[in-house]
């Protein structure tokens, strides 16, 4: 077959996926000696997406928004705080999935003859990486039990990002393959999607119980029989949901700063104000206590906690609030040394960051409110002929980015940018295409 230039940049993106998407297990679990090659093999993939992204660019908007991400980082950084420029460059990483993910999908979806021949391709490869979860988190949870060792072919501390992929990939192929007519049938013929989501009861990402309810309301139609389907899908996802909730907590390993959590209910007021808030007064002290003590010299303060010391940074450095300080200080460590922003904060950038801090601090205000009118414009603006919304993903992609915000920085890793901007772009149907597939487009075998 021609390679064309469609199936070039098909060929590369799905190759670029697989590779971040396997990299982490392999480096950690079957080849531990690749580890050292990591930084190298990830840098060639993020120069593979700038050069796909720029080859897929077709639009003023994306050309727009592209150019202004790039002037606001390079002011923030070289002219406001004067980074090095290399430092700058390699801080902007960070990024590329941001940049060129949608784009790379906005042109499949542009034509339907692409548009068919890549989203045929990208299932496929999308219900194997499903199926690899089982083995990969299988695996981890016998040697580790469940706790963040649980990343799947991620890797290790990537078992956030990853449950999160399983629960948006799951939906979206179950999605897909649902008949309104027939929607019990429907679940029951494509089962296999809800027994998917079963590894994600064996790491230790709590935020898997809310998105296992949101699986399973926005799987619902919403149309007149609405009422009847909940009917029938509540005790499915009350099932699962005692079941991930027993299995975590026969499982989890974890310790609570005051006590340890064996035997603790993870939904109870001690817990949840201990995981989701702690002594903002001695939080730095606190941290670098862990940081000092624990097994991995890891600390990893409570979200709210972040956001309550946000205005610390201004009371040290004064004026930083519209351009915040700079790109690159997320990254470093490997062949690039940390900057002295991040060694003098690293108590509080250790750990979890919630996406919103991720942005504020790097670009300031300015750059939040760029990130907030560009994934506004991916719900408004559609691909040529793909006028048609499917409601119940968009909704799913907008409750997930919001929990993002708020609870990690997922959306800067590009391997599950291009699964969150590649399903924002295939959430606009074509013209001729239903939101819910015809009873021939449910087949036995689906």
């Amino acid at each position: 077959m021609q390679v064309t230039k469609p199936i070039l940049i098909e060929r590369a993106l799905l190759g670029v996926f697989w590779v971040l998407g396997t990299i982490g297990f392999i480096c950690d679990e079957v080849v531990p000696g690749l580890d050292s090659l990591r930084s190298y093999v990830l840098l060639a993939c993020d120069a593979v997406l700038v050069l796909i992204g720029l080859m897929s660019l077709r639009h003023r908007a994306d050309l727009l928004f592209i150019g202004s991400l790039l002037l606001i980082s390079l002011v923030s950084s070289l002219v406001f705080n004067r980074l090095p420029v290399t430092f700058t460059v390699n801080g902007m990483r960070v990024f590329i999935g941001v940049m060129f993910c949608y784009p790379i999908f906005r042109y499949f979806m542009d034509s339907p003859s692409r548009r068919e021949h890549f989203i045929r391709s990208l299932d496929k490869n999308l219900e194997i990486f499903l199926w690899l979860q089982v083995l990969c988190i299988g695996y981890q949870f016998i040697i580790y039990g469940a706790d963040d060792h649980g990343g799947g072919s991620l890797g290790n501390w990537y078992s956030g990002p990853i449950s999160m992929m399983i629960y948006l990939i799951s939906f979206y192929l179950m999605k897909k393959r649902i008949d309104p007519k027939h929607f019990v049938a429907s679940i029951l013929k494509n089962y296999k999607y809800v027994l998917l989501l079963t590894p994600t009861f064996f790491n230790e990402t709590k935020i898997s119980f809310v998105l296992l309810v949101l699986y399973f309301v926005l799987l619902v139609p919403i149309d007149k029989r609405l009422f009847l389907r909940a009917l029938f899908v509540t005790p499915i996802m009350v099932l699962l949901f005692v079941f991930g909730y027993t299995t975590y907590q026969l499982t989890y390993k974890g310790e609570m700063k005051t006590d340890s959590v064996e035997g603790v209910d993870i939904f109870s007021e001690e817990y949840l104000l201990e995981y989701i808030i702690s002594d903002v007064e001695n939080a730095e002290e606190g941290a670098e206590w862990t940081m000092d003590n624990s097994e991995y010299g890891l600390a990893d303060i409570p979200r709210v906690t972040k956001f309550l010391l946000l205005p610390m940074f201004e009371e040290d450095n004064p004026g930083h609030v519209p351009l915040g300080f700079g790109v690159g200080h997320f990254k470093g460590g490997s062949k690039m040394d940390y900057s002295e922003f991040h060694d003098q904060y690293e108590w509080y950038l250790m750990g979890t960051i919630p996406y919103l801090i991720h942005i504020y601090l790097q670009l300031g205000v300015v750059g939040v409110l760029w990130l907030f009118v560009y994934l506004v414009s991916l719900f408004v603006r559609h691909p040529k002929g793909c006028s048609k919304r499917d409601i119940n993903l968009q909704l799913f992609l907008a409750i997930l980015i919001s929990i993002n915000f708020f609870y990690i920085e997922t959306l800067h890793e590009a391997v599950f940018c291009i699964v969150v901007y590649g399903f924002l772009a295939m959430a606009w149907l074509s013209d001729g295409q239903n939101a819910q597939p015809s009873d021939a487009d449910v087949s036995p075998a689906a």
